[in-house]
């Protein structure tokens, strides 16, 4: 940027160095020959009221952003828990027709059994009249 007097202001959000007025190009800074000074932002009241009003910006900004987040993650763990209750019910479901299918299965070997018990008892009367 040349040899014009610059301000560094912190972000107070993450510790950061933010741009000073003069990287930001608003307007005309002092010479000072032989090397760049730092100035006070106290010492300037412009320089001090431009500092106010980005950090001002900024945090409205980080605050708008940090509302968006935070409100895309309820929404996923909205969707997360609607998925959530959906498995288990389909598991539910499952379950269940399993155990009837089970029975089925247990009733059709009883029902096949009592059938052969019989076969053989009717083949062994038809033998021995």
């Amino acid at each position: 940027m040349g040899s014009g007097t610059t301000v560094t202001a912190q972000r107070e959000f993450s510790g950061g160095p933010m741009e000073s007025p003069a990287e930001l190009d608003c307007g005309p800074q002092p010479f000072v020959s032989g090397a760049v000074q730092e100035e006070s932002p106290a010492a300037n009241p412009l320089l001090e009221d431009l500092r106010r009003r980005l950090m001002r910006a900024l945090q409205r900004t980080m605050a708008r952003w940090g509302s968006r987040a935070l409100g895309r993650l309820r929404a996923e763990l909205l969707e997360m828990r609607f998925q959530n209750h959906q498995l288990a019910r389909t598991l539910l479901d499952l379950n269940t027709k399993m155990q009837q299918l089970k029975t089925e299965h247990e009733l059709e070997i009883a029902s096949e059994s009592q059938s052969l018990e019989d076969n053989a008892v009717n083949q062994e009367h038809d033998l021995n009249p």
